[in-house]
């Protein structure tokens, strides 16, 4: 009953956090220009693309700001797919840990779980790639999505991997040695 209802409010935490994360994005985006600078590059407020009304949505700062805006959603909705891989793992390892399967079938288990362990780097490849379409538009925010993407992954990796996964694979081989049944 419990693992049923973990189930189903763990996606529904997730999907919280996720948009939670992003609204923070956006009001970061809207109130600092700290914030607004890493996504839009230095601001040009007074340039304009001929002769239009600098508040005009063809001036420069204003399209710069849209390609701004989307590159912030591109980074945080990333940044939210990184977790969630993280977050699947992380429960497919604990599923795995809690069943009641023998130190064999656990390693076998860990085996076909493994592709799980790489999502990460997967989704920063993905955040990579999403990088170069944005570099048309955008080069200073490009690079911020590859590189915090890419590392963002390879982080994500290693603790799942050597943090997470590492020592409970060393502990089922040792049980596995002693010929002890059970967990």
């Amino acid at each position: 009953m419990k693992m049923n209802r973990m189930r189903f409010l763990l996606p529904i935490l997730i999907l919280a956090l996720g948009a939670g994360f992003l609204y923070w994005m956006n009001q970061l985006f809207n109130n600092s220009a700290v914030v607004r600078d890493f996504f839009c590059g230095t601001s040009s407020a007074g340039e304009v693309l001929g002769q239009v009304d600098p508040l005009s949505p063809n001036s420069i700062a204003a399209r710069g700001e849209l390609t701004g805006r989307i590159s912030m959603l591109i980074f945080s909705a990333i940044t939210v797919l990184q977790f969630v891989a993280f977050g699947v793992a992380w429960c497919v390892l604990g599923s795995i840990r809690s069943s009641a399967d023998s130190f064999k079938l656990k390693l076998r288990q860990l085996e076909n779980a493994d592709i799980f362990f790489d999502v990460p780097l997967y989704v920063g490849l993905f955040g990579t790639v999403s990088a170069f379409l944005v570099m048309t538009f955008s080069p200073q925010s490009s690079r911020l999505i590859a590189y915090s993407s890419t590392l963002i992954g390879i982080i994500f990796s290693l603790i799942l991997r050597v943090v997470m996964l590492y020592p409970f694979r060393k502990k089922l081989l040792a049980g596995n040695e002693n010929g002890e049944a059970g967990k």
